[in-house]
C-alpha cells in the first residue's frame, strides 16, 4: 500500500509536471513572437547585451536628452590649426574633421560654434577678417560633409582671445586655429 501511495503520488507528479503551463507576455514580447511567426527578419538585427532592435537603439538615441557634461564628454570637437597667413585645412586634420561630421550628423539637435582665432600679428581688421575665414572654411567643409547647414554658426574672434599669451612662434601656433562650442542658445 505505501509503495501504491507513492506510485500514485509520482504519476500525478509527472502528469501536472508536463501539462502545458501558460506564460504571461508582454505586449512588446507578444509582438516579438508574432513578428518570428509571420517570419519577420528585423528581429535578427538585436543587440546580444540588451535584446533590444537596432531601430529601437537608433529611436532612443535621437530623443534622448543630453547633458551639456555628456556632450563634450563623448565629443570629437577639438581645434583645427592653421600655418601663419592662411585658412586652408591641413589634410592631417580631414579625419578629425569627419570624425566631427559623422558625430553631429548622429546628434542632430546638437548645434555648434566654430571660432576663428589668429595669432597676434596684423591688424585687427586684417585678424576678424582671417579668424572669419577659417571659421567658414571649417563649416563649409563639415557642411560638404552632410551636416545640417543650419546646426553650425561662425564667430572671428581675430586675434583677441589668444590659446597661449606668449610672444614667439609655439604660442602663435597655437593662435591660429578654429575652435568649437556647443551653441547652447540652439
Amino acid at each position: 500500500m505505501k509503495y501504491l501511495t507513492l506510485l500514485f503520488a509520482f504519476a500525478i507528479l509527472i502528469i501536472y509536471g508536463c501539462a502545458p503551463q501558460t506564460v504571461q507576455l508582454t505586449p512588446t514580447e507578444q509582438k516579438q513572437v508574432q513578428a518570428l511567426q509571420r517570419g519577420d527578419d528585423t528581429l535578427k538585427n538585436r543587440d546580444k547585451k540588451t535584446g533590444i532592435i537596432e531601430e529601437e537603439l537608433a529611436a532612443r538615441d535621437k530623443t534622448k536628452e543630453w547633458s551639456l557634461k555628456e556632450i563634450m564628454e563623448n565629443s570629437p570637437l577639438k581645434d583645427v590649426y592653421f600655418e601663419f597667413d592662411s585658412s586652408t585645412i591641413k589634410p592631417y586634420y580631414f579625419p578629425k574633421l569627419n570624425e566631427i561630421g559623422s558625430w553631429m550628423k548622429k546628434y542632430r539637435n546638437i548645434k555648434i560654434i566654430v571660432e576663428g582665432h589668429c595669432d597676434e600679428r596684423g591688424t585687427i581688421e586684417y585678424n576678424l577678417a582671417l579668424g572669419q575665414k577659417r571659421a567658414e572654411v571649417v563649416k563649409n567643409y563639415l557642411v560638404n560633409l552632410g551636416v545640417d547647414d543650419a546646426s553650425i554658426k561662425t564667430i572671428s574672434f581675430g586675434k583677441e582671445i589668444p590659446a597661449d599669451s606668449g610672444h614667439e612662434e609655439d604660442a602663435w601656433a597655437k593662435n591660429r586655429r578654429a575652435s568649437f562650442k556647443i551653441d547652447q542658445k540652439g
